[in-house]
């Protein structure tokens, strides 16, 4: 899924940033057709225009629309994700019987508190 969705948003995002390229390339692929139908001068040939007023035209377009187009406001919400709860627990607190004590403390234990918030000892 990754292999499709990356290339499609990679085109797209290369698309908007040289989208002024495309317009110069169709330029260049039509120009003989640009030259001989489209252009404003194409009655005028001492001008030597070859069709470059179409091309104008069609980059101011181009910067208009861009300009025109609101920038995009970006909200950033901050979401706090802890691994504290801040709510009681439903149980009832479990009382621990009386610890063993170990002579070889190679055995890593867990430390079981009866409430999720820690509460220094009051004196």
């Amino acid at each position: 899924m990754r292999f499709i969705v990356v290339p499609i948003l990679l085109v797209l995002v290369m698309t908007q940033s040289f989208s002024h390229w495309f317009v110069v390339l169709a330029f260049n692929i039509n120009r003989d057709y640009i030259a001989k139908n489209l252009c404003e001068n194409r009655y005028r040939p001492k001008m030597h225009c070859n069709g470059n007023c179409v091309l104008m035209r069609k980059l101011k377009e181009k910067e208009k629309e861009e300009q025109n187009q609101p920038a995009a406001k970006s909200e950033i919400s901050i979401i706090v994700l802890s691994s504290k709860t801040y709510f009681p627990n439903i149980l009832p607190p479990v009382h621990m019987q009386s610890a063993t004590v170990y002579q070889d403390f190679t055995e890593v234990k867990t430390v079981d508190r009866s409430f999720a918030f820690f509460h220094p000892p009051q004196a």
